[in-house]
């Protein structure tokens, strides 16, 4: 188990970057190009391992959609992630994680399966990928759906989950089923609190108190996996939020 923590602490801005907090890997994601010489800085004088988050230092031009019926757009998702794979590992990355599918999506997009399932082997050819659950995907939410894809694929699964209660609240489905049944994909948690109401103020809100969200928490303590803060600093919570992630182990 590695206590984790990404750049959405600061909201990526890289002028800010010497105040996270003391981790035992970092995840990097959403810099600019020009960033990107103080980054590597950065982790040189950390000298800890390391993911990213695409798409790192490049851009989707909107959000990532890797499974939508616009060829346009999913081409252009699938160009920056094989760029971003490719900038990653050069760098020494261990990883990569990519959103997937395609969030607030209505429309039945499994007719490219096929095309879907060969860019995600194409990347993990370049490096090792972790696929993020996203939300609001029609057709692509349940367990069983990300164990299939993910058995297709060979990659690894990077539990979300704030993304995980809001979908949990749209479909209605148990969150702690949702990860036990993927359990055995599991490499990573991205640890933060959402609801309706405080994905649109806080975004990634450090912490709630919904009884959900405490019992996700406890439940996840055992697994041996990468444990990731993602919240955004919006706002209160972060105290609380880092209580728990130091208090892993």
């Amino acid at each position: 188990m590695r206590r984790g923590v990404s750049t959405s602490l600061i909201r990526s801005s890289v002028e800010l970057i010497d105040m996270l907090p003391e981790a035992e890997l970092y995840e990097l994601g959403f810099f600019k190009p020009a960033d990107l010489e103080v980054v590597v800085d950065f982790l040189k004088r950390k000298a800890r391992p390391f993911g990213v988050h695409a798409p790192f230092i490049l851009s989707y031009g909107s959000h990532p959609s890797p499974t939508s019926l616009d060829p346009e757009k999913r081409d252009r998702t699938f160009s920056v992630n094989e760029i971003c794979a490719h900038i990653a590992r050069t760098l020494g990355a261990e990883y990569m994680v990519i959103h997937f599918p395609t969030a607030h999506q209505d429309e039945d997009w499994r007719i490219l399966w096929n095309e879907v399932v060969a860019h995600v082997v194409k990347l993990s050819r370049i490096m090792r990928i972790r696929v993020e659950n996203v939300y609001g995907n029609v057709c692509f939410h349940s367990a069983d759906d990300f164990r299939f894809f993910l058995t297709e694929t060979g990659v690894g699964m990077c539990v979300d989950i704030g993304h995980l209660l809001l979908d949990s609240e749209m479909y209605g489905f148990n969150p702690i089923n949702f990860i036990e049944r993927l359990s055995e994909f599991i490499e990573e948690f991205h640890i933060y609190y959402a609801d309706p109401i405080s994905y649109i103020k806080c975004h990634h809100a450090p912490w709630g108190e919904r009884k959900m969200f405490r019992k996700i928490l406890e439940f996840i303590r055992s697994f041996d996996v990468d444990f990731v803060l993602e919240a955004t600093p919006e706002c209160e919570g972060l105290d609380k939020l880092l209580s728990y992630w130091r208090g892993l182990g």
